[in-house]
């Protein structure tokens, strides 16, 4: 969203005014990037053009070192198209070492709050950067963090005054209709029915202030326990506001223009979260559970004139299976999301129309993975994942590539690609990934260290 959009910038040019003293000392690796996207689907309808040219850019330090500083910001600038420039700013902290057993963080971090979560990139406990809804990554919370490691647990505390929901596809509004210049941006309906009329609608989109927004609480903590080499447990627990904003409208019919106008207006909406996961590893094989109940609040966040979400509670549950020997790996994975539907209330609400938004990208799902991390040659490696992923539920086949061939120390050969098949989307079959079915995409790039 534009507003958090800047407020990401703002902090970001702090940041690296704080941290440039630093950088000359800690180990920062800062990574260019030419690359080519292209989008393949001979149904691609979403813009005009179907190949987009980016200079990019990754600031990241080395995640094995004792450095006080941890950053990792990537950004990217499409060539003629603004709404595809991207700033993911996925870690930014600052790590003190107490003792060899208390460290305390403060910052943007990532934790490992709960697998599932991890695992399918659903952004139920962490953000997510979703400049591209069919590859999302991972971002962390924003606050202080108070770690204890004895040898066989793990105590983590969490509490923020902030909040930094999910980076989303940028948009604008011009003349009341949404700018056809992002394919990754799902826009709203171009007509509705407003009192037994259909009409073409104008969109207002109604920007809350910034400290509305950001200046939020939350608070967690974790407790992982027993042996990573053998069985471990972990139990997880937050109170935190929802990654996603909850988006209201309403609307009206102007006799004189024959159109709809409609005034979006987002808000931070709370939930708690519980989860527990479970895994036991036997050499080179680790299977387990993982499991979140999410519980939204039902407090009255909008005004009495706006159609609204309601959101219902959910349990997510997800067993998995995974091998690896260091080079090559395969993971297993089933995922399952009961409840979690949303409805809406208001005046403008309509049991047979899909809600505006929802939770999830989707209920139900099987995925399998292969994963590599191949030497070929001293500075020679191939990196890369390949995962196939399979909804009957929500009728939808989803193949992901991302590969990366370290020519050398410096130069790298990147691509990534996603393929999609899906069913069509009704009121009760929503997901993310159908809503793209047609934006099969295809990157390929070249990136050099310095």
């Amino acid at each position: 969203m534009p507003f958090v959009r800047r407020f990401f910038s703002s902090l970001i040019a702090a940041a690296f005014v704080l941290l440039a003293p630093h950088f000359a000392w800690s180990q920062v690796q800062t990574e260019m990037r030419l690359f080519s996207d292209s989008f393949i689907s001979p149904t691609f309808e979403a813009t005009q053009k179907t190949n987009y040219q980016f200079v990019g850019a990754q600031l990241k330090t080395d995640p094995f070192t004792d450095e006080t500083w941890k950053v990792d910001i990537s950004g990217g600038v499409a060539m003629g198209a603004p709404l595809l420039n991207y700033l993911n700013f996925a870690e930014a902290y600052i790590q003190s070492r107490q003792n060899e057993n208390e460290t305390f963080y403060f910052g943007r971090k990532r934790m490992l709050w709960n697998e599932l979560d991890a695992r399918w990139d659903l952004g139920v406990w962490e953000p997510l950067f979703k400049w591209n809804p069919l590859a999302p990554e991972r971002q962390g919370l924003t606050g202080l963090f108070w770690q204890i490691d004895k040898p066989y647990y793990t105590l983590m505390l969490f509490a923020s005054p902030l909040y930094l929901p999910d980076q989303g596809p940028s948009f604008e509004i011009e003349n009341g209709s949404f700018v056809k210049g992002n394919p990754w941006f799902r826009r709203p309906p171009e007509s509705i029915r407003i009192w037994s009329e259909a009409t073409a609608i104008d969109y207002k989109f109604e920007k809350p202030n910034e400290s509305q927004i950001v200046l939020q609480n939350s608070f967690g903590m974790k407790l992982s326990f027993g042996d990573p080499q053998a069985f471990r447990a972990q139990l997880s627990y937050a109170y935190k506001p929802a990654n996603q904003l909850a988006i209201g409208y309403e609307g009206k019919l102007d006799i004189g223009q024959l159109k709809g106008a409609v005034n979006l207006q987002p808000q931070v909406f709370y939930h708690s979260l519980l989860g527990g996961d479970v895994s036991y590893k036997m050499d080179q094989v680790r299977f387990g559970v993982s499991g979140t109940l999410d519980r939204p609040n039902k407090d009255d966040i909008f005004e009495e004139q706006w159609t609204h979400p309601v959101f219902e509670d959910a349990f997510l549950v997800s067993p998995f299976v995974e091998w690896n020997n260091g080079r090559w790996g395969v993971s297993v994975q089933h995922l399952d999301v009961f409840g979690g539907n949303v409805k809406e209330e208001g005046e403008l609400a309509n049991p047979n129309r899909a809600a505006l938004m929802s939770r999830y990208p989707y209920k139900q799902a099987q995925q399998i993975s292969l994963l590599t991390n191949y030497p070929f040659r001293k500075n020679r490696r191939l990196i890369g994942k390949l995962s196939y992923t399979h909804s009957d539920k929500n009728s939808f086949d989803l193949i992901r590539l991302s590969t990366r061939f370290r020519i050398s120390g410096l130069w790298s050969v990147i691509g990534e690609m996603q393929i999609v098949k899906a069913g069509p989307l009704t009121a009760d079959n929503q997901n993310e990934i159908a809503q793209f079915e047609n934006n099969d995409r295809l990157m390929v790039g070249a990136a050099y260290v310095f």
